[in-house]
């Protein structure tokens, strides 16, 4: 590698730099190969500081897009939406000067193209539904107190961004870096990264990879996981009283703060002492409405992330955990609801319900939520989302649900078991990241394991990191997403000088 200093030449004086560049019109101050890590810090800093709101006003332009996955379209298989979110992304970095394509018409590349790639960071564009309980618009940027508030600013569309003018910031302090880095843009992260495994079988993933895409500072290893749905189906009956609807929660991988129901046969005042026991035992609030069928329940609880489960009170099991307490008729939907009642019981995150006893000492146990529920008269049709530890395999893990939802009367859709992925804390990627976090973020970085799934799970030795600074709950999959610009700018000048760290050295 010619060095940067014969190239560029020596500024010894970083304030006299900065001010003649500019003088000029330029941002950039030229690398030098001997400047202490303090001045390159201050640089990296400088940089975001500067361009801190035309990288706020690009996270606007993504977030006004609606990205959630939906049926498949001519040249979007993930629906319009995310596909205009992959434009306008597209947009951003060729603008940057970067050499973008557009893979699959589902995914982007960006890169500086005229060097080899060592580095991937990959990020997503879709994003799960906005939901309900928003006191900001959720396809809007909103600034306030520090803040920016809109779908997407933390999950994942802000660290997109950041990931952009990380690699800008980096070719502007070091022009010659030896290595490029890449971002890698996908639009179906949030339905199991169908888009990242299309791609992978066909073109080779960078040697390095990592992604802004975690609830910890740096995340080495993720579950197992098994999404299966299940079924029951009866023909229509009359009896009383029964549950003539139900609905619960839209997506698998969000612990629904709603569901209602309908019960035909009885009335408010029939419902009320057991509503009031598992409001006292779950913290679910339950309002009743006497209707001409009968009694109209909606259960109140509070939403979560699939990845803190603890956080939020279901209301869709506490409701089946009501149902199944209530005296209703022997009936096909009667006997389903109970079969879920025992198979999921409120507060019961292990799975035990299910007969789940693998465990290891990397990743614990097994964690499984009941996420979506929908009942007609006829039917009804169920989701869940389970993660295991290293140790799960399809004898001690997914096959032990589907017997148990067999067992219970369902018939099961399987879906792929996807082993746990798992990096050790001592490889060098680790040990870089952890040394960059805890210089820039000023305190010590623990690795740990998820439950969650991001596309780091599909790549080998790929790793995550956190979004957030700890501690802080950015309402991921809640209403009210929200980031800190700090740490917006955090993400950005960490990944900067990973990209330097790891980029710049034959």
């Amino acid at each position: 590698m010619t060095n940067a200093s014969n190239v560029y030449g020596k500024i010894l004086n970083l304030e006299e730099a900065r001010r003649t560049c500019k003088e000029k019109g330029l941002w950039r101050l030229v690398y030098m190969s001997d400047k202490t890590r303090d001045e390159e810090r201050a640089l990296i800093v400088s940089f975001f500081h500067d361009h801190q709101d035309e990288l706020l006003a690009d996270i606007e332009r993504l977030v006004k897009i609606p990205s959630v996955v939906t049926d498949p379209l001519p040249g979007m298989p993930y629906g319009e939406a995310p596909y205009q979110a992959l434009k306008s992304a597209a947009a951003i970095s060729e603008r940057m000067g970067f050499h973008t394509k557009i893979e699959d018409d589902c995914c982007m590349t960006a890169d500086y193209g005229d060097r080899p790639v060592r580095l991937c960071l990959l990020a997503h564009l879709d994003v799960v539904p906005a939901g309900g309980g928003w006191t900001k618009p959720p396809y809007a940027l909103t600034k306030e107190g520090g803040k920016v508030f809109g779908r997407g600013v933390a999950d994942n569309k802000g660290p997109c961004v950041a990931l952009l003018y990380a690699m800008k910031a980096a070719k502007e302090i070091c022009p010659d870096l030896f290595y490029s880095p890449q971002v890698w843009f996908g639009t179906a992260e949030e339905i199991g990264s169908p888009d990242l495994k299309n791609y992978m079988k066909h073109t080779a993933m960078p040697p390095l990879c990592l992604t802004p895409d975690g609830l910890e500072p740096i995340v080495i290893g993720e579950c197992a996981k098994y999404r299966p749905e299940f079924y029951t189906r009866w023909p229509i009956t009359q009896v009383l009283p029964r549950i003539i609807s139900l609905k619960g929660g839209k997506v698998r991988n969000a612990i629904p703060g709603y569901a209602e129901t309908v019960v035909a046969g009885l009335a408010a005042a029939d419902v009320k002492a057991s509503a009031d026991k598992v409001s006292e035992r779950t913290g679910v609030k339950f309002l009743l409405d006497d209707i001409t069928e009968g009694v109209h329940i909606q259960a109140e609880g509070r939403g979560a992330h699939i990845g803190r489960p603890e956080l939020g009170r279901n209301a869709q099991t506490a409701l089946v955990s009501l149902l199944a307490s209530l005296p209703l008729a022997d009936c096909p939907g009667t006997r389903a609801i109970r079969s879920l009642s025992r198979l999921f019981p409120y507060g019961d995150l292990a799975g035990t319900g299910l007969g789940l006893t693998v465990r290891d000492e990397i990743m614990g146990g097994t964690q499984t939520n009941f996420t979506v529920c929908s009942m007609t008269e006829t039917e009804i049709r169920c989701k869940l989302d389970s993660r295991g530890p290293l140790a799960a395999n399809p004898e001690n893990y997914s096959s032990v649900i589907d017997k148990a939802l067999q067992e219970g009367g369902f018939t099961v859709i399987p879906s792929v078991m996807d082993g746990a992925h798992y990096v050790p804390e001592d490889s060098p990627l680790v040990q870089k990241v952890k040394e960059i976090y805890e210089e820039y973020y000023g305190r010590p970085a623990v690795c740990r394991t998820s439950i969650g799934a991001s596309y780091a799970h599909y790549i080998e030795g790929a790793v995550s990191t956190g979004v957030a600074s700890p501690g802080i709950d950015t309402m991921l999959h809640k209403s009210d997403e929200f980031m800190f610009i700090k740490d917006l700018l955090l993400i950005g000048e960490t990944y900067t000088q990973i990209i330097l760290d790891i980029c710049r050295l034959e």
